[in-house]
């Protein structure tokens, strides 16, 4: 690296390999393999949520309702989110006006706000449960 007259400058040997997700990246393959196996196992476990949840049946309680929103919301991290940030490693310039980017980005956010959200509503509503428990005991009032 050479710095003149507030400019650095780089000198790489072969600027191709730039391009190369193998040589910007040395953990490029962990990575990769991270990024494809939280997708594969947390599709398929939020979709298993989502489809007993949707089945009916004894788990309609508060709880379970929110836990199916959380699951909700990270599908829709999983789904939009992951697929772009592991996109990243492969294409240098794309989406010139932004939109992607802001998509992505956009997403992000809310689904992470969501998820805390849910997961303060679920921390209330069992408080509410317990303290309900201490005051009435079994009994619930009328």
């Amino acid at each position: 690296m050479h710095q003149t007259n507030e400019t650095t400058y780089v000198y790489i040997e072969n600027p191709h390999d730039m391009i190369d997700p193998f040589h910007s990246n040395q953990n490029f393959m962990a990575i990769v393999l991270t990024h494809a196996i939280t997708f594969i196992v947390g599709v398929i476990g939020n979709s298993v949520v989502i489809a007993t949840w949707a089945r009916g049946g004894k788990i309609r309680s508060p709880t379970a309702t929110f836990l199916v929103s959380l699951a909700c919301a990270d599908l829709l991290l999983l789904i939009i989110f992951m697929p772009l940030e592991t996109l990243e490693y492969f294409v240098i310039t794309w989406d010139y006006n932004g939109h992607i980017c802001k998509l992505s980005s956009f997403v992000e956010l809310l689904s992470g706000m969501s998820s805390i959200l849910n997961l303060v509503a679920v921390s209330v509503e069992s408080i509410s449960n317990s303290c309900q428990t201490l005051v009435y005991g079994n009994k619930i009032p009328s």
